[in-house]
């Protein structure tokens, strides 16, 4: 999975499979500090995909202080070539021009290496 060096950050694309629908999302940078994968609301708006006033908030501390999100479960996250079945997401927003931060969870579970010197991920999962 190719990466795309700039304003100081890594991005990719990534594919989001949520009830019947999939959706592909760019801009999404990744980020081995973050635990969780977080998507931008507007980003998976096509799918559906709400917040009630009866959803549980989690607030979760970064460098630039506290945000608030809700999680909810993807039918699948496809990276590069692999599928990942049932994985926990945020809904929330990071910063203007980011859709989403590819966590560690994600990178985790599919034995992503990170390739610097090509600028690519390369997926071990099996």
């Amino acid at each position: 999975m190719k990466l795309e060096y700039k304003n100081g950050l890594l991005y990719t694309s990534i594919k989001l499979k949520y009830g019947s629908k999939i959706v592909e999302i760019n801009n999404i940078v990744v980020d081995t500090g973050a635990s969780f994968c977080i998507i931008e609301p507007s980003a998976i708006e096509m799918l559906g995909i709400t917040i009630s006033k009866d959803d549980e908030i989690e607030t979760f501390y970064g460098v630039n202080g506290a945000y608030s999100y809700v999680k909810r479960i993807a039918e699948s996250i496809i990276i590069d070539k692999v599928t990942l079945n049932n994985v926990e997401f945020y809904l929330g927003t990071i910063d203007e021009n980011i859709n989403g931060l590819l966590g560690l969870d994600v990178l985790i579970k599919s034995k992503s290496i990170i390739n610097l010197n090509k600028m690519e991920i390369e997926i071990k999962y099996n």
